[in-house]
């Protein structure tokens, strides 16, 4: 009994355990007044050997919170709902405009800079993690003008 119970405990520390990609980098841009939605941007790392998968996220005062990936067609920028995004074995991907993103949709109340948001991560694994987003400024875009 005690050799098996060494032996689970082993294979918990020595990655049988779930092991949810590393969240870093996280942030979500100010919204713009009457924005229906926002996007919440991060970079995970997989320290295993065994791609993840983030298949679901969650955050309080939104009426839907979905995966999305931005992609252009015939010069129209559009966001399709993902069923996962995929973190590679020893790797990364990252969440950020123009890409991967997860989406908020439809807000109770504006996010504004210096607020922040607890957003719940699902992974394929089972694993999940609630991390708490600041909300910034959104960065100069290239190429504006500053008046």
């Amino acid at each position: 009994m005690k050799r098996m119970l060494v032996g689970s405990l082993f294979m918990a520390i020595s990655g049988g355990a779930f092991a949810a990609p590393v969240i870093s980098d996280a942030w979500i841009p100010e919204q713009p007044p009457g924005a229906m939605a926002n996007a919440v941007f991060l970079n995970m790392i997989n320290q295993t050997d065994k791609p993840e998968a983030l298949v679901k996220a969650e955050a309080p005062g939104f009426k839907l919170v979905q995966l999305h990936k931005s992609i252009e067609v015939n010069g129209m920028h559009k966001m399709i709902e993902q069923k996962e995004i995929v973190v590679p074995a020893h790797g990364e991907t990252r969440l950020a405009p123009g890409g991967y993103h997860i989406m908020l949709i439809q807000p109770e109340k504006r996010l504004q800079a210096g607020d922040s948001l607890p957003v719940t991560l699902t992974f394929a694994d089972g694993s999940h993690e609630t991390i708490t987003v600041p909300v910034k400024k959104r960065p100069a875009m290239p190429g504006m003008m500053k008046h």
